[in-house]
Parts: structure tokens; sequence; C-alpha cells
């Protein structure tokens, strides 16, 4: 019988048959003996490997006909070069079977109007905007587009294979996209919805010679008649979320985009503005009439005047008025650089920093930097002033209560006043001069003890010292 049974096939291992065909064969042999006649063995055998040639046949003439198919295929995608392949749609729009020019109108027409249709932009929940999508950088590239479809199957032996049973193909087309002239179009469209928010504005009596003392005197905090005028919330609407959002609306070629607004509060609202009822801090110096100095101070008392200082923000003096110049109305006049006498633009602004330093020394408020001058001068209190530079010395305060402090200026021909408007209370501030201690060099070390009391209860003290060079004959 072995003589009779086919071969094995090559990698099949003697004697392991596959189960469908077994089953069969088996199925085969229960019906013959059924009615007696059944086949010998060895044509049962026969019977399974013919079925197994068979399939190998039919399988090997599939992959044959793929491939003709394919070759013929790419023989005719070869022969339509400068042609769309059949079935091929972008943004929608049938574009198959066409040649290269009449995929162009095609582009530039029909489906440039899909494309850069406009959109409708939702901003927040106070309006709409109808934005052109090529007026702000978004627009259809033709060119790119139809060099797409052009080259669309190419390398790729089977897409013309698809394409001729009737495959469809959808293309994206290629955009042209500027966004830093897009945003800039984009936020003259949204300027509308853009809006600044207002502090409330503080009207505060205008300050008057009250405090004078060089040496050890006090302050305490006194009632005043403050008014303001309510604050306005802002908004505003992020132009580079608004212009992504155009952009994916256009290629979704979905029609709506939403951006959102963003509620921005003012620094000092109502509430905060209301509590502010106290002159907390004053202090005047006196100067000469008439001389150029004089200029400087009056002019940076003016740059100051009405700042508002948040609660818990810094006070930058340097920041707030910015290098002197002469076009920011400052005027060369007599300072001390380096130890020396010298004429520079904005001579003399230290006498303003000086003023300021000392209404924040007797609100009780914190000082974060400040540097005395390196020679005393009289019309200063010893230890208890403030030399100023843009470059290189600061005078800087941080407002340490929970109410607006309002800086207010006032000048004379002859004096400059600085107030601090807010509320501390019930606050007294004590300042204690020291005696002058001699120094081997000539000139003299100060200190200078600050105590402050809320309540009659003391809440702070602190002492600042400074050693004065000798005063340049």
């Amino acid at each position: 019988m072995s003589a009779d049974v086919d071969p094995e096939p090559q990698g099949q291992p003697a004697g392991d048959e596959p189960q469908e065909d077994l089953d069969e064969a088996v199925l085969e042999v229960a019906e013959d003996d059924a009615v007696g006649d059944g086949p010998h063995e060895s044509e049962l055998f026969e019977s399974a490997g013919h079925r197994r040639r068979r399939r190998a046949v039919q399988a090997a003439a599939g992959v044959v006909f793929l491939m003709v198919l394919g070759v013929g295929g790419a023989a005719a995608f070869s022969a339509l070069r400068g042609e769309v392949m059949p079935g091929t749609r972008v943004a929608g729009v049938n574009v198959g079977g066409m040649d290269e020019a009449e995929a162009r109108r095609t582009v530039a027409g029909a489906v440039r109007g899909t494309v850069e249709k406009t959109v409708t932009l939702t901003v927040g929940t106070i309006g709409t905007e109808q934005v052109d999508p090529a007026t702000i950088g978004i627009r259809l590239d033709v060119d790119a587009t139809v060099d797409k479809l052009l080259d669309l199957g190419a390398g790729d032996l089977f897409s013309p294979v698809r394409a001729l049973l009737g495959h469809r193909t959808d293309v994206e087309p290629v955009l042209d996209v500027d966004p830093q002239a897009g945003r800039a179009e984009l936020t003259k469209q949204l300027a509308g919805y853009q809006r600044v928010a207002h502090e409330a504005e503080l009207k505060t009596p205008k300050p008057k010679p009250l405090l004078l003392d060089k040496g050890t005197t006090s302050w305490t905090a006194r009632d005043a008649d403050v008014s303001y005028e309510p604050a306005e919330g802002g908004r505003s609407v992020d132009v580079g979320a608004a212009f992504s959002a155009v952009r994916a609306a256009v290629e979704k070629r979905s029609g709506t985009a939403t951006v959102a607004v963003r509620e921005t509060e003012p620094k000092v609202d109502d509430s905060q503005a209301e509590r502010v009822d106290q002159l907390i801090g004053t202090f005047t110096t006196e100067h000469p009439c008439c001389q150029a100095r004089v200029t400087n101070i009056h002019r940076m008392a003016e740059l100051v005047d009405g700042t508002v200082v948040a609660p818990g923000a810094k006070f930058s003096l340097n920041q707030k008025v910015g290098r002197r110049t002469t076009q920011n109305g400052f005027v060369y006049a007599p300072a001390i650089a380096d130890g020396e006498h010298v004429e520079q633009v904005g001579g003399g602004v230290s006498q303003f920093s000086t003023t300021l330093f000392n209404a924040v020394w007797f609100a009780g408020l914190r000082s974060d930097a400040h540097q005395p001058h390196s020679q005393y001068i009289s019309r200063y209190p010893p230890g208890r002033e403030a030399t100023l530079d843009y470059d290189t010395i600061q005078n800087i305060f941080t407002n340490t209560t929970d109410t607006p402090v309002v800086i207010r200026t006032a000048t004379t021909a002859t004096s400059v006043t600085v107030a601090l408007y807010g509320h501390t209370g019930e606050r007294t501030v004590t300042s204690t001069t020291g005696p002058r201690i001699p120094r081997e060099n000539g000139g003299f070390s100060i200190y200078v003890t600050r105590r402050i009391e809320d309540d009659g209860t003391v809440v702070g003290t602190e002492r600042i010292g400074w050693g004065y060079q000798p005063t340049a004959p």
C-alpha cells in the first residue's frame, strides 16, 4: 500500500496529514463502508493529495493574477503620468482622472472655495466673528496641492490596482500658513473683545507739610477724607489661541471654531479702595529755592504722584521714574558719584528719595532696599536718608498692609512732601536717633531705631546704622 501513497509535502512530517483533509477522507470512507463498495485506501490518499495540489495551483494563479494586474496597472499609471489617479478626491471634491490643467482649475476653484470658506469664530459667550481664513494668512497652496495629486501612487505598486478596482482615495489639501501676519490681522478683528481692567481711582487730599523732624520723633496714623471711582474688570482673548482654532477649523473643514475669554480683575478693586481712609505716613524736606536740582526734585515728585501700591506689592522708585534723561524732563545739576561732586542729569533727586524713605519709615512699612549718602548732607535726617542711582542704588519698599497705599506728593519753591494714604488702624511709629559716633577718618557713624505699635502693642522694632565719610571741604 505504501507504494501507492503520494510522497509527503516538503516540510510536512510523515504521517501528519492536515486535519481538514483527514476529516474529509474519514467521511468518505464512512460513506463507502455504509454502501459496501468503498474505495481502496490508496485511492483515499490520492484524493487528498490531489486536493492539496489543486489549492496550491489556485493560490499561485491568484498571485500571478495580482502581479499581472499590478504590473498592468503600474504600466497604465506610467502611461497616464500627468493625470490624477482615478477615484481621487481632495477636500471632498472629485478630481480623479483629470489632467494637470483641469486639476489645477478645479483646485483653484471648487477646492479653494471649500478650504477657504468663512469660519464662524465664537468668542466666549460674548459674540461671534466671521473670519476669512485667507485674510488671516491661511490659504490653499494650489501648486503644492496639484503636485501632491499628480504624485499620488508613485512608488506604490498596488496603488493603481486599488484605483482600477474602484478604491476611493481622499487627499488632504496643502495649506500656506503665515502665523505672524495672521495673528496681526486677527488682533485687529478681535480688538473689540479686549478690555483693560481699571483700578478703583482713589481721590485723596493734597499733602501738606506735617512732619519735618530730623531727629527723634513719632507719628500716629490719622483719619483722612478719601473717596474713589469704582473699579472695572477687564477681559482678554488669546489671539494665538484664536488663530490656532481657526486653522484647525480650516483643516477639518468644520466651519466653526471657539476661543475662550479670560476675565481680568483690577489690582485694586472697590472693596480694597473703600478701606483707604487714613494718612498713614508722611514727611517733608526743605531745599533752597530756584536751583537746577529743584527742577529734578519736582519732576520726580510729579512722576510718582498718585501711584497706587496694591496690598503685598513692591514699589521701586527707579522702576517707576525710569532713567533720568533730558528727554524725561531732567536737567544737569550737582550730585555725588563715587564720593566725588559732579554735574549729572538728574542731580538732586536723592532729596525726593530721602523724603519718600522717611514717609515709608513712619508708616511702618518695610523698606526692602535703600542706601544713605556716602557723605552727610545737613538738610537730611542723619542715618535716616536715601540716595539714588538708576544703575546701582535702589529705593524699594513693600506695602505690608491689606489695604492699597496711595503715594501723593506736593512741592513748593522750597520743599517737597510725600504722603502715604491707606489704613494701619491705631498705629504709632517712634523713631529714635542715636548719638553721632566719631570715626577715625573724620566722619561719624549713627544708629536709628524704629518702634511700631498697633493699638498700644509693640509689633516690631528695627535698627539701622550707617557710617559717613568726612564731608569734602
